[in-house]
């Protein structure tokens, strides 16, 4: 079998004559993966506003006697709309460097 039988499927790449790289040198490109982070902390922040207060409706009112008939207890519940504004956010720290490494295996379309 010749070594063109083989690769029948696919034609064979010319072979690139030595003129075609400047004499005494050779280009080429190499492709490295790495893997580069950048950590970065984030801290929520809340900070409440002014808080308004709306009684809605009737208040309902609870008594009861104790066993001796000495005292009563009186409860006064009110529902009451509460409207709390809070504005929300967060807060970015970069407290530590970016880092680098050399990643395991091949990068994919690397050099694009």
């Amino acid at each position: 079998m010749h070594i063109s039988e083989a690769y029948e499927h696919e034609p064979i790449l010319p072979y690139q004559p030595e003129d075609a790289c400047p004499t005494n040198s050779c280009n080429k490109t190499a492709s490295q993966c790495v893997e580069v982070s950048a950590p970065v902390r984030l801290t929520p922040t809340a900070v409440v506003g002014n808080i308004n207060v709306a009684c809605q409706g009737a208040p309902e009112v609870a008594c009861v006697t104790n066993d001796g008939g000495s005292s009563v207890t009186v409860t006064v519940t009110q529902k009451v709309c509460a409207s709390i504004p809070v504005r929300f956010g967060v807060e970015k720290e970069e407290d530590e460097d970016p880092k680098i490494a050399c990643a395991d295996g091949e990068c994919v379309r690397c050099g694009d």
